[in-house]
């Protein structure tokens, strides 16, 4: 149970990635992309603490040590939460209807698309790693 939970928080997590992507690139407002990007944190960051909790209650029962997998698994949560925190240090001095707003703008594209490689990447690797 505990690692179907993860597969689907998982996913929920590369669709809120994908859904935040899709809002850079349509939304033309920049207070109200601003607002947005502020208030789905919230959800981004709570999707990702459920995916960690559930990785490490599976990793508990299964009695599994530190293998490739979950090393690798590891490493992807911390690159997500450095990622997310450097989008949203850019998104605190960021000034809507300026100019840095649209170099805001290419950065957090860029983001969001490592995140979503990373989860990606990890996703597919991992049922392949030992």
């Amino acid at each position: 149970m505990a690692l179907q939970i993860h597969i689907v928080s998982v996913i929920v997590l590369a669709l809120v990635i994908a859904l935040n992507i899709a809002v850079v690139l349509m939304q033309k407002d920049d207070r109200k992309l601003r607002k947005y990007l502020r208030i789905q944190a919230t959800v981004w960051s709570t999707v990702l603490s459920m995916v960690i909790f559930t990785g490490m209650i599976f990793m508990t029962v299964a009695k599994t040590g530190f293998t490739v997998k979950i090393i690798t698994m590891i490493a992807a949560s911390l690159a997500l939460i450095t990622l997310e925190t450097r989008r949203h240090f850019d998104l605190k001095r960021a000034k809507p209807e300026s100019e840095c707003f649209e170099k805001f703008r290419k950065r957090a594209l860029r983001y969001y698309i490592f995140e979503l490689l990373w989860i990606v990447m990890v996703g597919g690797l991992a049922p392949q790693l030992p």
